[in-house]
């Protein structure tokens, strides 16, 4: 009988991971070394009963943005690669192992920082594929023709390790604000200082004459060099009118602790605006 087989990749950032399907979960989002310690942990739990072949690999990335502010993953950056990848000073205990159904496994992370002398901060893309060990097999589909459908998931973990003194902050090179629908789309160009990517929050408030917020929002932002992030403000309640909007930058965020947070000044941008 021939069988056919298929397999479907499910590439997956940080920590989403696809409900239904996938069995295998990494902690923490986001995995920070400092050079006293050289170390750190990823856990990976099975919350499936099946046992899982995992493999860990890396990849050097960032975030960057195409022209209307929308995420892209930047892999091909050769002149970033150079001067920030941290994927010849890092290795990792183990770097693949089955992993039992119901079972956790700590990963240790260790970085041999000789090859980067240079003070600064180095980053990466960790990769874990998961592949179960048996595939799942479905019936017959017709006369002597079958199925093997094989489900493997990669999981991409941020990792970042600094070396002696870091600084990070931002300059807001121009903002782009268009009214459509009710709603301010805005798209800062922000250009990153110091030796560190950015890593916070980006606040929008909308201010009328008076100094009263009208309209806010905010979202979590980076900047690893020059980019552009968009943040949309709906003002479908507010009047007709001319009005503030102050952009604001702050090394906080929810999902990353403040230690582990290059810190820089709090960044605000004004620019005036018309609501129509």
């Amino acid at each position: 009988m021939r069988k056919i087989k298929i397999i479907i990749l499910s590439a997956l950032l940080a920590n989403l991971v696809l409900p239904l399907y996938a069995q295998i979960s990494l902690a923490p989002s986001f995995v920070f070394i400092d050079e006293k310690s050289g170390v750190g942990n990823l856990f990976v739990s099975n919350s499936s009963e099946k046992p899982y072949e995992v493999t860990i690999s890396f990849a050097f990335g960032y975030p960057a943005s195409d022209s209307d502010g929308n995420l892209v993953m930047n892999y091909d950056d050769s002149i970033a690669y150079a001067g920030y990848a941290l994927d010849s000073m890092v290795r990792t205990f183990p770097r693949s192992f089955i992993l039992a159904g119901g079972e956790q496994r700590t990963v240790r992370i260790q970085v041999i920082p000789g090859q980067r002398k240079k003070e600064g901060f180095y980053f990466t893309r960790m990769k874990v594929m998961a592949k179960p060990q048996t595939p799942e097999v479905t019936g017959d589909l017709a006369e002597g023709i079958g199925t093997k459908i094989s489900f493997n998931f990669e999981q991409i973990t941020a990792l970042f390790y600094r070396r002696g003194k870091v600084s990070t902050g931002l300059e807001v090179k121009d903002v782009n604000i268009t009214l459509v629908d009710s709603v301010l789309q805005i798209r800062p160009t922000l250009l990153r200082t110091g030796n560190a990517p950015y890593l916070g929050s980006m606040f929008a408030k909308l201010k009328d004459g008076r100094g009263n917020v009208v309209a806010e929002t905010q979202s979590t932002t980076t900047a690893y060099f020059e980019v552009i992030r968009r943040i949309d403000l709906n003002v479908a309640k507010v009047p007709a009118g001319d009005y503030t909007l102050e952009l604001s930058f702050e090394t906080r965020r929810n999902d990353m602790m403040v230690t582990d947070l290059v810190q820089a000044p709090k960044i605000v941008h004004e620019t005036k605006v018309q609501v129509k």
